[in-house]
C-alpha cells in the first residue's frame, strides 16, 4: 500500500524519538486508508527497541484530525462500516496501548475520531489555537463518549456529546488533559522537549510503566497496586534498575545501553 497519507521521521538529534505526521489535507479527515497507515506506523513503532517515544502530530494549522471523511462515511453499507469500526479501533488501541509513550502534538481542531486519538495519547500537549469536539451528533452517527469519559468528568462528556460544541486547549488544559499549552510556532519543540525527559528513563522501565498504568487503570485499589509490586520486582532485576539508582545517588543522568530488537 502506498503511504500518501502518514509520515514518519526522525528529529535531528534525537535517534530515539519518532515523529508521526498526519497530512491529509485540507483538514486531515480520516479515510479508511489513512486509518490503516497509521495502524501499520504505529504497530511498527511499537515493534522497533530503538524507538522510546513517539510524537504524534498533523500537518498544516486547521486541523489536528478533523473526524473522519464524511463522504466516504455516507458511502458505507453495513459491511464495509463494521470493518472501517473494526480499523479505527485498532488504531486507537494502538496509540493507548503502544509499548511506549505516545505524545500527542495538537495543532489545530481535533474533532470526533480526532479527540479521541488525543485520549489515547499518554501527554498531550497543544497550540493555544487548538479546539477539541465530538461532533458526531451533528453527522449522524454515535461514538466516542466512552473514550471522552476517560479525561474529563462526565457532565462535560455528557455537554460535548450532546451539543457538538467545540471547548478549547486553555480548558482542557484547566481540566488537566493537556501539559501545556504553547504558542503554535512553540508546539513542536514543546512536545519534542517532553519526549526528551522520557528517553533519558530507563527504556525497559519506561515500557513496563506504560503497560502497568494500561493492566491497572479500571482495577480496584487493592488489585492495582498488586500488580504494581509485581512489577516492581520484575524491574529490579533488570540492569537498568541498578544503574537508575546509582545514578540518582551519583547525581548523574542514567545511562542506558539500546536494547536489543
Amino acid at each position: 500500500m502506498e503511504r500518501n497519507f502518514i509520515h514518519q521521521s526522525t528529529p535531528a538529534g534525537r535517534a530515539h524519538v519518532a515523529l508521526v505526521t498526519i497530512d491529509r489535507p485540507p483538514v486531515n479527515a480520516m479515510s479508511l486508508d489513512a486509518h490503516r497507515e497509521l495502524l501499520a506506523t504505529l504497530r511498527a513503532l511499537g515493534r522497533d527497541a530503538s524507538v522510546r517515544c513517539i510524537v504524534l502530530t498533523a500537518a498544516g494549522e486547521r486541523a489536528f484530525v478533523a473526524g473522519g471523511d464524511v463522504g466516504e462515511l455516507g458511502a458505507l453499507d453495513p459491511a464495509s462500516a463494521l470493518e472501517r469500526t473494526r480499523v479505527v479501533r485498532d488504531v486507537f488501541d494502538a496509540i493507548r496501548r503502544n509499548p511506549v509513550p505516545v505524545i500527542g502534538a495538537i495543532n489545530g481542531a481535533a474533532l470526533g475520531g480526532g479527540l479521541l486519538m488525543v485520549a489515547q495519547c499518554d501527554v498531550v500537549v497543544a497550540a493555544e489555537t487548538a479546539t477539541f469536539g465530538l461532533p458526531e451528533i451533528d453527522v449522524g452517527v454515535m461514538g466516542g463518549t466512552k473514550h471522552l469519559a476517560r479525561i474529563v468528568p462526565e457532565k462535560v462528556m455528557r455537554w460535548m456529546a450532546l451539543s457538538g460544541k467545540r471547548v478549547t486547549a486553555a480548558y482542557l488544559e484547566r481540566l488537566g488533559v493537556i501539559q501545556q499549552v504553547v504558542p503554535r510556532e512553540k508546539l513542536l519543540e514543546t512536545a519534542l522537549d517532553l519526549a526528551d525527559v522520557i528517553c533519558a528513563k530507563s527504556p525497559a522501565a519506561v515500557r513496563l510503566m506504560k503497560e502497568v498504568m494500561n493492566l491497572t487503570e479500571h482495577m480496584p485499589l487493592d488489585e492495582g497496586y498488586h500488580v504494581e509490586t509485581y512489577a516492581t520486582a520484575i524491574i529490579s532485576t533488570h540492569p537498568d534498575s541498578k544503574e537508575a539508582a546509582l545514578a540518582f545517588k551519583e547525581k548523574r543522568p542514567g545511562v542506558y545501553p539500546q536494547p536489543k530488537s
